[in-house]
């Protein structure tokens, strides 16, 4: 176990195969962290990191781009979900490529999942999941999209994508004494999230919902600033990214199989590729005291 060393995960969508690739490396080389921190479809990549199911995550990917029900502009008209949330949140984890919860409750790593309240507009963090329905419940919560997806009714909280109100949840983890981070990126260095053109739609479509306008006008600013404070914690050595080389091929949405197998394979490729200089970061950290137990803020 890696000491004084948390591991964040961006989220993105199906962009998430990216990361799914860089997960399975870390399981080949026995690289484990004391707390795992994500929100929106980096929950559901990383339970699977944390139960130790190698593959399982491409197998999920493969089940989703031979599905084309998964991804569908019809779901989104008939449920108004652009994804087929209970196939993907219910029968998926359950039936067809099941969760270990047994190994992911035993894992002496812990998992940080955020969500948005979208009435405070404030991030919700969990890290408790005594129950496979707990963890689906607020992994699918995390990544409820706006728009895309409805809102879920948790601990008598309106909760939606982690995303919209920390894209990056590093401060649980800093919190937590955790002083350095490996963080893993959907977008390649350099990206630059631009203002939403949406705002005359939000303001339609969540008018009761003053907070989660603001925080999806202003979503860009919050992404960019986080940015430059991991390029600038990059530089004082407390960061170590893992992000594309180049931009990926695929959208948030993306529901290509071949596309999906590729994301999968060019993460998993550019973790090995920069392994060496992982080790020589994780080497830096691992000489230092273990983490100390701190709260988890809410």
């Amino acid at each position: 176990m890696i000491n004084n060393t948390g591991l964040v995960l961006e989220g993105g969508g199906m962009r998430s195969a990216y990361t799914a690739g860089v997960l399975d490396f870390f399981l080949d080389k026995g690289i484990d962290f004391p707390v795992v921190a994500t929100a929106s479809s980096g929950a559901l990549i990383g339970s699977s990191y944390i139960a130790k199911q190698r593959n399982r995550n491409y197998r999920i990917l493969k089940e989703l781009g031979n599905n084309p029900e998964s991804v569908s502009i019809m779901n989104w008209i008939r449920k108004r979900e652009i994804f087929n949330m209970d196939y993907i949140f219910d029968k998926i984890p359950r039936e067809i490529v099941p969760l270990d919860f047994g190994a992911f409750s035993k894992s002496p790593s812990q998992f940080i999942v955020g969500t948005t309240d979208i009435d405070t507009g404030s991030p919700v963090y969990y890290h408790r999941f005594d129950t496979l329905e707990e963890l689906l419940t607020i992994t699918r919560a995390s990544c409820s999209l706006p728009v895309l997806a409805p809102s879920i009714i948790h601990d008598k909280k309106e909760l939606m994508d982690g995303g919209v109100s920390n894209p990056l949840p590093i401060l649980p983890l800093i919190q937590h004494g955790l002083n350095k981070q490996v963080v893993v990126l959907t977008r390649n260095r350099g990206y630059m999230k631009k203002a939403t053109k949406l705002n005359w739609f939000f303001k339609h479509f969540f008018k009761e919902k003053p907070e989660l306008r603001r925080l999806l006008r202003d979503r860009h600013i919050l992404y960019n600033k986080t940015m430059e404070l991991l390029y600038e914690k990059e530089r004082k050595n407390e960061v170590f990214l893992i992000q594309p080389e180049e931009p990926l091929i695929a959208t948030r949405i993306e529901n290509n199989k071949e596309k999906l197998e590729k994301l999968y394979s060019q993460g998993y490729q550019e973790a090995e590729v920069k392994h060496p200089e992982l080790e020589r970061f994780i080497q830096s950290t691992n000489n230092t005291s273990p983490y100390a137990t701190g709260n988890i803020p809410s």
